[in-house]
């Protein structure tokens, strides 16, 4: 019976201390490890407290461009958004007026070429939509839509002239 006081008992290829350095490599490994998991703890507080209590300068910047964001909405409500036509160069403005009072109608629909009486809509979208079909309702762009192309195109470059302040030629 082997007692383990002799060398016979020793595995070949193994020392003596062989327990020893195990033991060494299991402590040093177990080192990483705790570090390991240290450094993801702190990651995770540093997470949390940005979370709960964020940077003033990073909260700042949001803000003012949050203002600036509202701001210009506000500006586009009062001026209203002019949509182009391509094909005849008719421009007509979207107006968000607020449903001022006594109105259920919020949205004002212009045609500023023809100078057309103002549609009103309840709904932004169908507000758009009509902006961008003006030939449906009005009258002097229903008649360039459907005139010739080449008389679209006299008439768009004629209104090109009138709004970059050149004069226009007589046709």
């Amino acid at each position: 019976m082997n007692t383990g006081s002799d060398s016979s008992g020793i595995a070949p290829g193994r020392t003596r201390d062989h327990k020893g350095s195990r033991r060494r490599r299991l402590a040093a490994t177990a080192k990483v490890r705790a570090r390991r998991v240290e450094t993801a703890l702190d990651k995770m507080r540093a997470r949390a407290a940005d979370a709960l209590a964020p940077d003033p300068d990073v909260v700042l910047a949001h803000h003012e461009a949050v203002r600036d964001a509202e701001r210009e909405v506000r500006e586009l409500d009062a001026t209203g958004r002019v949509f182009s036509r391509r094909d005849t160069g008719a421009q007509v403005r979207m107006r968000d007026t607020g449903a001022l009072a006594g109105r259920s109608d919020r949205y004002e629909v212009e045609c500023l070429t023809h100078q057309g009486d103002p549609l009103f809509f309840d709904d932004a979208a169908a507000a758009s939509r009509a902006a961008k079909e003006s030939d449906v309702w009005c009258e002097g762009c229903r008649q360039l839509a459907m005139s010739p192309y080449s008389v679209r195109n006299r008439m768009r470059k004629r209104l090109a002239g009138i709004k970059g302040g050149r004069a226009a030629r007589p046709a």
